[in-house]
Order: structure tokens, then C-alpha cells, then sequence
């Protein structure tokens, strides 16, 4: 990376030109010219930036991760990157003059999206650099920003922001406890009847900003959770999902001896796959520092039969009680009748009871996609499956 000073105290940062290619093909899944825009600059800026922070701070990493971002960037503008506990979020523009910092409000109120540092960065389309000069504090921005309601910004005056971009580095280093955040109050609780609603609404493209359609508190709760920010995101690119919901299996119940219908004994099931699940408890069992045998073994033949043909997949849920109250629980997907290998585009997410994502896996070229983990009574939790443009989500409670 070629880093220039124009001023000691601004940064221009030189983008690269494969870089920008890949990011501008990247940006072509969104549907709306809108997002694909705002993805594009949104990339540029947070890579090019977190390429020179890691320079000097190697742990830094993007904030939710490089695949939840597009999720965001098709209705919000900015991202952030985190250096240990601190997070710094990255808002680009495009304005010519250096008059303001324009936050939106996501940024600002979801508490779980509020950062400590606010960092500018101009953007101009028909040139190969970045200027970043300026930053401020969320503390700062609630304090001395106005609020704008028509667009839903927090605007913070050039002259308010610090402009020595090198003094972020010393507050970050040697002041990582100082006081950055103000308080802000939580979001009410959406219900999923509600989110299933809204993602069916906002999920159509023609609605190009869906940020300003509901107000705040129901749009940040509905943003805040990873699984329904996913789905929205998935029904705008005009993927096919299952319910939001889907009925919530007790796994207590099976522990019980009580299983619903469409939980089925993997005897009862497709004998490959039968045989393919006795085989790993098998080799399970030899191996004394891999995963226990599993007591307890249903499957459910997942149904992802689409416009583009028919494709369904098996998954296997197995359970070893622990104690009274924990438990190891074995995830696994699994092609069914004669097929060896899952479908390349499978992908297998574990989220937790709000949705935020715990692990992820990629088909590729694999037999099965396989997880497993530790749970106690009452804990609720969901695999997310998508496969052939189409997300079926299944929701447990131990």
C-alpha cells in the first residue's frame, strides 16, 4: 500500500487497482443500484483502512466479520473494524468540501453497534486515493451532534472533529479505558411475527430505503439481530426463505422419549445416511480425543426444491446427556439417497437464541458439515441452512 501525507495530520491512502475490479464485481450482488453503490465504496474504504491500521495493530479485524457485511451495506452506509475491545467505524462520503461528518443513526443508537471512534473518510470516485481527516467520539457525536430526522444522521461540525489523525493511534495504544461512549437506551423487543412481517415488506427491492420506512426503535431491533438482518437481506436479492420461524423443537422432550413426527430414527430414514451416521459413532467411539456416541439420534430430511430443480438434504441432531441440566449436542448435514458429496453451495450456520451467528461452514467439496457443542437446559439455539437459493432455518431449545 502507498501511503502519502498530504498534511502530517491527514492520511491518503492509495487504492489499489485489482483491488477496486474485485470489489466493484463483489458489489453486483445487490439489486438495487443504491446498494450496489454503497457496497462498493464501503469495501473500499474498510479494506484500505484496515490494511493500514494492521500495520500497526496486526489484531485488528473486522467487526461481524467480512461475510456479514454486505448484509449490512445494502441498507446502511459504514462498517468497523476492532482492535481488541475498541471499535473504530468507518463512515465514508463523497462531499467535495470538508464541512461535516454525517453519522447514520444505526451506528449510533443500536447498542450493540455503537463504536468508540467515528473516523471520515472522502471518497471521490474518479480518483485512486482515500483522505481520511478527521475523527471523533461516539461520546462527542451524541453530545455535540445534531440529529437530523429526515435522514436519520447524527451531524458533527469539521471544526468539532479532531483532525491529527496520528493522535488516534496514541488514544487507542495508551488509552484503550478512556470514556468514548454515551449512554444509550435498549431497543424494544420485536417479536418474530412482527420481523416476519417486516422482512417480507422491506425485503422488496422496490423499497429503496428501507432504513426510513418504520420507525427507529423497530428498524434498529429488527438490524440488530443477525438472522433477521441476514433474512432481509437474502429477500431483497429475491432468495426464497422458509418462515422466520419455524416450529421449535424441545430437545428435553427427546430426552424424555417424546419425539415429534417429522424427527425421525435414523433407521428409519435413507440407509446411506443411516449407515453413514452409525459409521461415524463408531469411528467416535475408537477415538478417545474426538466427539462422544451420541444417545439420542433423529434426522429430518431438509426440502429445498426450488424453480432450478430438487435438492434435499439431510440433518442429523444427536445428544449425550451430560448431567441433569447439560448436554453435548452433534450437529450434522449429509447428502441423502445415492449422493456423495453436499451440493457446493450448501452453507450451514449455529446462531444463538437472538440470532447472532456462534460458527459457519461452507460446503466446497465435502461429505458432511458437522458441529458440535455444550448446552444447558432451557439454552436456545438455531441451524440456519441454505442451499439451491433457498434459507431453512430450524430453531431448538435444550
Amino acid at each position: 500500500m502507498t501511503f502519502l501525507f498530504a498534511q502530517p495530520k491527514e492520511w491518503w491512502l492509495e487504492i489499489p487497482l485489482s483491488q477496486q475490479a474485485e470489489f466493484w464485481e463483489q458489489s453486483q450482488q445487490h439489486v438495487t443500484s443504491n446498494s450496489r453503490w454503497n457496497a462498493y465504496i464501503n469495501h473500499v474504504c474498510l479494506y484500505t483502512l484496515l490494511d493500514l491500521i494492521q500495520d500497526e495493530a496486526p489484531q485488528a479485524s473486522i467487526w461481524l466479520g467480512a461475510s456479514d457485511m454486505p448484509a449490512v451495506w445494502d441498507v446502511v452506509n459504514g462498517s468497523a473494524i476492532t482492535i481488541g475491545t475498541t471499535k473504530l467505524v468507518i463512515i465514508p462520503t463523497e462531499a467535495i468540501d470538508d464541512g461535516e461528518l454525517e453519522v447514520p443513526q444505526e451506528w449510533v443508537d443500536i447498542p450493540s453497534w455503537v463504536g468508540d471512534y467515528y473516523i471520515v473518510v472522502q471518497f471521490r470516485p474518479d480518483g485512486n486515493f482515500l483522505r481520511v481527516w478527521g475523527y471523533t467520539t461516539h461520546q462527542e457525536l451524541k453530545n455535540n451532534g445534531d440529529y437530523d430526522p429526515s435522514d436519520r444522521t447524527y451531524c458533527i461540525d469539521a471544526s468539532l472533529l479532531n483532525d491529527d489523525m496520528s493522535t488516534l493511534w496514541v488514544r487507542c495504544e495508551f488509552y484503550p479505558q478512556a470514556s468514548t461512549r454515551a449512554s444509550v437506551s435498549l431497543l424494544p423487543s420485536v417479536s418474530v411475527t412482527i420481523a416476519e412481517n417486516l422482512i417480507k415488506r422491506l425485503g422488496d427491492a422496490a423499497v429503496v430505503f428501507p432504513r426510513l420506512s418504520v420507525p427507529f426503535a423497530t428498524w434498529g431491533a429488527l438490524l440488530e439481530n443477525e438472522q433477521w438482518r441476514q433474512n432481509l437481506y437474502a429477500t431483497r436479492r429475491g432468495i426464497q426463505l422458509s418462515s422466520a420461524v419455524s416450529q421449535l423443537t424441545r430437545l428435553n422432550e427427546w430426552l424424555q422419549g417424546r419425539f415429534d413426527d417429522l424427527w425421525q430414527p435414523i433407521n428409519d430414514t435413507r440407509s446411506e445416511t443411516a449407515t453413514a451416521w452409525r459409521s461415524q459413532n463408531a469411528q467416535n467411539l475408537t477415538n478417545q480425543n474426538q466427539n462422544p456416541i451420541f444417545t439420542i439420534t433423529r434426522v429430518k430430511v431438509l426440502d429445498f426444491s426450488s424453480l432450478l430443480g430438487s435438492e434435499q438434504l439431510a440433518l442429523l441432531i444427536g445428544i449425550l446427556p451430560i448431567n441433569n441440566t447439560e448436554v453435548t449436542i452433534g450437529v450434522e448435514i449429509r447428502p441423502v439417497d445415492n449422493f456423495v458429496y453436499l451440493p457446493n453451495d450448501v452453507q450451514v450456520r449455529l446462531l444463538d437464541e437472538n440470532g447472532n451467528e456462534i460458527a459457519s461452514s461452507n460446503a466446497g467439496i465435502t461429505q458432511t458439515i458437522q458441529f458440535q457443542f455444550g448446552g444447558q437446559q432451557s439454552e436456545k439455539f438455531s441451524i440456519e441452512v441454505a442451499c439451491s437459493g433457498k434459507i431453512i432455518t430450524e430453531h431448538f431449545v435444550i
